[in-house]
């Protein structure tokens, strides 16, 4: 059940099953304090009628910086450098917490709360779904658990506390929270040493590490029994798909003083299924209804669960009703999905994955905790999940150093079909025994997720011995049906048979890489699997860049600024993709110039990538490429989505990529290929190439008629250049089908000049680089003549969306080149996110037309009329009323 964003101070519900399940939320109307300035004892601090006028407002799940922010005590620390300005900040990664920093000491979390009248059989349950990192708990002057117990950050806790809570009173519930960070001053050779989130180079640390109650905090009331961790695991015939047989398991807990008989029944949809067991005082039994002793438990013909866009995402629910002396006692619902996801290591030591018993190419994006200060809320998760099924990306990893995410996020990544591997830890920490709580528990949480299809033990390392095999054991006990492997992946591909069948990146796939690398060749291109890697820097569209920098800071590069919206590395971690622009296409002049190139040269590169994976699918497997989100606003880093929830140009060249039926240009062969990625055959489908030169004459036109299989990849035939060639040239793809239908194009600005890559030299991997002998030249793009396109807009609401539609006509003898356009909150108003468009950064021929569509919730335009903006690369800007 989503407790989440719940503003009232006590929320009673009960089940729409029954009436023996109580949550009441206790996430709203709290106060925080330091405890150098709370100046009460523990007990008194936690008894009613403290006078809390010195307090700051809260409702959780909020950190101490995060409250601190919302209610005016430092500025918003995403904009320019105020960041800089909070007292205990301090420049690039660290893990020790200042000796003078103000979230050093101990920060109180108080509430006080009504509970009501019930009868002595109910028994009440205290539950913190997520603290950082440790805490003293205390209810009504009592303490009820101490911070030995109350430890570490991806752990759930739950209190008995029937002896404490007042029934039909006032209550008060306080959580001395001490922050991690707390460790002896001396250099640290590692990444991460506690069970607490870590935010690697990706961006600044929040000065107070994320301490505070981070997730939600509510009481349940139930009757003498209750359960606990309900599970469905399913075994689906593949390839068939006609018969899966369930498991249901689920813990119960005697939560009175007594033996009791207690019994427990399940239902899915019609099937239902019970038995009774005996529980003595205080005892926790395991229950198992498996589908050989339960023919209900066969499921003939069942709706599968696949990734997008593949099939449906089909879900069922399980509900559990437990019965004791004829009363309801407690009562539970989960959702899960019937799907069959395995991997594989082929002969050549790469790992595969397998879904519903067909092979899938993965193609997908690290995820990054969505943002800095852990405010999370379902918009911004089902934006960033959403936008990835848009684009058909089938996978996000959810990096080590984040938080073990929340069901929020896996419940949309099983909405939309995306699949999920997810990292254990970043690194190995001393206390091993609390790491292996932490995961134990997560996986708890999160196994009844379809999406949810691998694990990766550590980042970029092996976890000790001890780890790693409490790892396997965890995953064999609690989910069996899922696959691991210790290692993210290896730096040197012939370590790829220890690590797990992956490989990451290196220095130069962190800083640039365009898009002919991935044609290149085995060592870091289009082959097996790689875990992380990608293009290098991805620059934000200046709508984003102007709503973080202060204008003044906003060129040159790199600014204080600028830098600082970048890695903690700087600005000038990325130069290799600077050098890249200047060469490629030209100096900037000024900061919009230079996202307005970033755009075009992020698409490439993305396309680029993306392209080659599917061309070379199978010896490739796929790539979950670096990264796919960001926690702040950042200018330029790892971000195919920014954190304002505008997607980039490497969005939108993956999102071209990864089209279901798909035509593209190889750069290392000239070869044009149509790529299935369906589970369907293709007939009669005709494919046309046209070389053309900058000013838009034909140099070459060839077509071809091709049949393509289920998940394969046909090439058509290769390009011949002809002589006569500008140095900057075009080629232009059409795929219809056998009705003459377009199903998609593509365009290509290719160079004379060919990308040479220098001779590699790399040491350790932080010193991999590569620079160029010669550089594709794409100046030409610089003399295109301006285009004013015919354009219309229009739009219509439907279900609480506003569905918008931009008619385009290219009337002149010349290209529009990179024509973005977005969705703006009335005239001169601020770009409305998040806005799925169909496709964008599109270049239109000389007298050609098509419309293109975005979609957004109606709430995105705040009462406002939409406006339409469109500007390309050669053609100014307009602005269209939608309304």
């Amino acid at each position: 059940m989503n407790k989440r964003n719940i503003g009232i101070t006590i929320l009673m519900m009960t089940m729409a099953f029954g009436t023996g399940a109580e949550i009441l939320s206790l996430n709203g109307n709290w106060r925080i304090q330091s405890s150098v300035k709370a100046g009460q004892d523990a007990a008194t601090i936690a008894s009613p009628g403290l006078d809390v006028g010195n307090w700051y407002p809260a409702n959780v799940p909020t950190t101490v910086l995060a409250a601190l922010v919302a209610d005016g005590v430092y500025p918003d620390p995403y904009y320019g450098l105020n960041l800089k300005s909070i007292p205990g900040y301090q420049e690039g990664r660290w893990l020790r917490m200042p000796d003078d920093s103000p979230f050093r000491p101990h920060w109180w979390y108080r509430t006080e709360f009504d509970v009501p009248e019930a009868e002595a059989s109910r028994h009440y349950t205290l539950h913190f779904d997520g603290i950082n990192y440790q805490a003293n708990v205390w209810l009504n002057g009592t303490q009820i658990a101490g911070q030995d117990a109350v430890k570490g950050m991806f752990r759930r806790f739950e209190f008995n506390v029937d002896g404490v809570i007042k029934r039909g009173g006032v209550n008060c519930l306080a959580v001395e929270i001490i922050p991690p960070g707390l460790l002896p001053d001396q250099q640290y050779r590692t990444k991460q040493v506690q069970a607490t989130t870590g935010w690697d180079d990706h961006n600044p640390q929040p000065p107070d590490l994320n301490m505070g109650i981070w997730e939600d905090v509510y009481l349940t009331v139930s009757g003498p029994a209750r359960i606990k961790h309900p599970y469905v695991d399913t075994d689906l015939d593949v390839p068939a798909l006609d018969r899966a047989r369930l498991s249901v398991s689920a813990q119960v807990v005697n939560t009175c003083g007594a033996p009791v008989s207690a019994t427990i029944r399940g239902a899915i949809e019609s099937r239902t299924f019970s038995r009774t067991i005996r529980l003595e005082k205080e005892e926790t039994a395991d229950v198992l209804f498996s589908p050989v002793e339960f023919q209900e438990l066969v499921v003939e013909n069942p709706r599968v669960w696949w990734p997008n866009p593949l099939g449906p995402q089909e879900m069922y629910q399980l509900t559990l009703t437990l019965e004791v002396d004829g009363q309801i006692s407690d009562e539970t619902a989960v959702s899960f999905g019937i799907r069959e996801a395995t991997t594989y290591i082929d002969e050549e030591g790469w790992r595969g994955y397998m879904i519903n018993g067909r092979r899938v190419l993965i193609r997908g994006g690290a995820w990054m905790t969505c943002d800095m200060l852990l405010r999370f809320d379902n918009r911004r998760y089902e934006a960033l999940v959403r936008y990835a099924k848009e684009a058909n990306l089938n996978m996000l990893r959810s990096e080590g150093f984040s938080i073990r995410e929340t069901d929020e996020f896996y419940t949309m990544c099983d909405r939309y079909g995306v699949m999920v591997t997810q990292q254990l830890f970043g690194r190995s920490i001393p206390d091993e025994q609390l790491a292996v709580d932490c995961v134990r528990d997560t996986i708890l949480r999160i196994r009844n997720h379809p999406s949810l299809v691998h694990f990766l033990g550590h980042d970029e390392t092996f976890p000790t011995r001890n780890l790693d095999e409490a790892y396997r054991g965890i995953i064999d006990r609690y989910t069996p049906g899922r696959t691991y492997q210790p290692h993210s992946g290896a730096f040197d591909i012939e370590d790829r048979f220890q690590t797990g069948g992956t490989r990451t990146g290196t220095r130069e796939l962190w800083t640039y890489a365009g898009p002919e690398h991935y044609y290149r060749g085995k060592e870091d291109g289009a082959w097996g699997f790689a875990q992380s890697g990608g293009i290098g820097g991805v620059i934000a569209p200046y709508e984003s860049v102007n709503r973080m920098i202060p204008a003044d800071q906003q060129w040159p590069l790199w600014t204080e600024a600028l830098s600082f919206h970048t890695v903690i590395q700087s600005g000038e971690y990325f130069d290799a993709a600077v050098t890249a622009m200047e060469k490629r296409y030209g100096k900037p002049g000024g900061i919009q110039e230079f996202c307005r190139i970033g755009q075009v040269m992020n698409y490439e590169s993305a396309r680029g990538m993306y392209e080659a994976y599917a061309r070379n699918k199978y010896s490739a497997k796929g790539i979950t490429t670096w990264k796919y989100d960001a926690a702040w606003p950042a200018v330029m880093t790892w971000q195919y989505v920014d954190w304002y929830l505008i997607p980039s140009g490497a969005y939108y060249g993956a999102k071209k990529a990864c089209e279901e039926l798909h035509v593209q240009y190889s750069y290392d062969d000239d070869s044009v290929c149509v790529v299935n990625s369906l589970y369907k055959d293709f007939r009669g489908l005709k494919v046309t190439a046209r070389v053309l030169n900058l000013d838009m004459t034909v140099k070459l036109e060839r077509e071809a008629v091709v049949d393509v299989i289920t998940d394969g990849k046909t090439e058509a035939f290769t390009i011949a250049w002809p002589e006569g060639l500008s140095k900057t040239h075009f080629v232009y793809l059409e795929l219809r089908d056998d009705s003459g239908r377009m199903v998609t194009d593509n365009l290509y600005w290719l160079s004379t000049v060919p990308e040479t890559p220098s001779k590699l030299s790399h040491g350790e991997h932080e010193r991999f680089s590569m620079s160029r002998d010669s550089w594709a030249d794409m100046t030409g793009l610089r003399k295109l003549p301006r285009v004013a396109l015919e354009t219309k807009a229009s739009s219509s609401t439907k279900d609480g969306e506003r569905v918008i539609d931009v008619a385009l006509r290219n009337p002149s003898k010349a290209l529009a080149f990179a024509i973005r356009l977005s969705v703006h909150k009335g005239p001169g108003g601020e770009e409305a996110a998040p806005c799925y468009w169909d496709e964008n950064l599109v270049s239109m021929l000389p007298g050609t037309e098509r419309t293109v569509k975005a979609v957004l919730n109606e709430s995105e335009l705040g009462g406002s009329a939409p406006i339409v903006r469109l500007e390309g690369w050669n053609v100014p800007v307009q602005e269209l009323d939608a309304g």
